[in-house]
């Protein structure tokens, strides 16, 4: 049997497995659980300056920044310090894709597509999945990065 279905707004849809009736992992449309930083948490945290930002959720904000070996993203009001896992891509000179930290991994796939350019940043479609106690869920967002 083949059905059409038209959609005129956000739509979750959960998907089992025939076999194992789990649930499987599929993009999310819920909210992010990662809050927005400010500059000023940025800065404090050292990730400030030439390196690279996750940018997603509601008004497209700064949701990761990353700057060498450093990285933070904040959760439930507390700023969560991240470092690359063994093996990461590099982005961008000394920053990567793939984070951990406080019981989090945290990986961003970037499409290439560019979607904003000016004298020092450039921007990109990207892709971040946060996987915490075995459970991944991944949001469309850019990554920017630049000094």
């Amino acid at each position: 049997m083949r059905a059409t279905i038209t959609l005129f707004g956000p739509v979750a849809i959960a998907l089992t497995s025939p076999s194992t009736a789990a649930p499987l992992d599929v993009h999310h449309t819920s909210e992010i659980p990662l809050e927005i930083m400010t500059f000023k948490e940025i800065a404090a945290a050292r990730t400030a300056g030439t390196g690279c930002a996750w940018l997603g959720g509601r008004g497209v904000t700064r949701r990761v920044a990353m700057k060498e070996d450093r990285g933070v993203m904040k959760r439930d009001g507390m700023i969560v310090t991240l470092r690359p896992v063994a093996g990461a891509e590099e982005v961008f000179p000394y920053t990567y894709l793939h984070w951990a930290g406080g019981g989090m991994d945290v990986s961003i796939v970037n499409s290439g597509k560019e979607v904003g350019r000016g004298p020092e940043h450039v921007e990109t479609r990207a892709t971040l999945t946060l996987t915490e106690n075995g459970r991944s869920r991944s949001w469309p967002g850019r990554l920017n990065c630049g000094s």
